[in-house]
């Protein structure tokens, strides 16, 4: 594996879901193979290190002092429709998704870098249907993961349920967000959608399950210029000094 600074391209092939996943990865400045790191995994990466910037913004952070060190990985969408069929909380393939990630990729990603391996040290970090997917992965496996960051995700019928009646929820550290300007928008899929009441009544009940949460409702809509000014809170809430 190259552990030369920036951000790296690479794939494993997974036996669960019988097909290659290409993943993303960051190497931050002054990295040391001596010292163990906690890991950020981000979906839809390509848009977290494009749009968000996250790999900039943890290097200003960190060099200030601000949080503790990490490596950044993430699993990029190659299609919409392939990111419909494994985030969405129904999707078809979500449950197997789940499942190459918690007993395939991680301990991959355990015996590949320099990691801290317990649940504390593992963020998992999504938008919209990603974040969705995020927090259904933390609950289904609350030993594996702790912390989780949700921008504004889509919250079914059966997915609030789920959230709500599922012993894993009480375990996790979960950062919330929801803009202002989702309660009547177009989705990429060109869907009319309303994620902002759906999202309003979640955490109406979650305020007081996840052992730690905050919530913020953004002004914005379902777009990055929205979610990105929030990765730098994120990150201090999970890792920070």
């Amino acid at each position: 594996m190259n552990f030369t600074i920036g951000i790296h391209n690479n794939e494993i092939h997974s036996k669960v879901l019988n097909e290659t996943i290409k993943f993303e990865y960051y190497i931050p400045k002054n990295f040391d193979e001596n010292r163990k790191y906690h890991v950020y995994y981000t979906f839809d990466s390509q848009d977290f290190f494009k749009y968000g910037q996250i790999n900039r913004i943890y290097e200003r952070l960190y060099n200030n002092g601000e949080i503790e060190a990490a490596i950044i990985v993430g699993i990029p969408y190659p299609s919409v429709e392939w990111r419909n069929h494994h985030f969405q909380p129904e999707g078809e393939h979500t449950d197997e998704f789940m499942e190459f990630i918690a007993k395939e990729f991680v301990p991959f990603v355990d015996d590949t870098f320099p990691t801290i391996q317990n649940r504390d040290s593992r963020a998992l970090m999504g938008e919209s249907l990603a974040g969705s997917f995020s927090i259904k992965l933390a609950i289904n496996y609350p030993k594996m993961f702790k912390n989780v960051l949700a921008f504004s995700p889509e919250v079914t019928d059966e997915f609030y349920n789920e959230i709500i009646e599922r012993e894993g929820t009480e375990n996790i550290h979960l950062y919330h967000t929801i803009g202002l300007e989702e309660q009547d928008f177009i989705t990429i899929t060109g869907r009319q959608a309303n994620f902002l009441d759906p999202n309003r009544e979640l955490n109406e009940v979650l305020f007081s399950i996840p052992e730690r949460y905050e919530y913020k409702e953004l002004d914005g809509g379902h777009i990055w210029k929205t979610w990105k000014p929030e990765i730098e809170h994120a990150l201090r809430f999970f890792y920070g000094v």
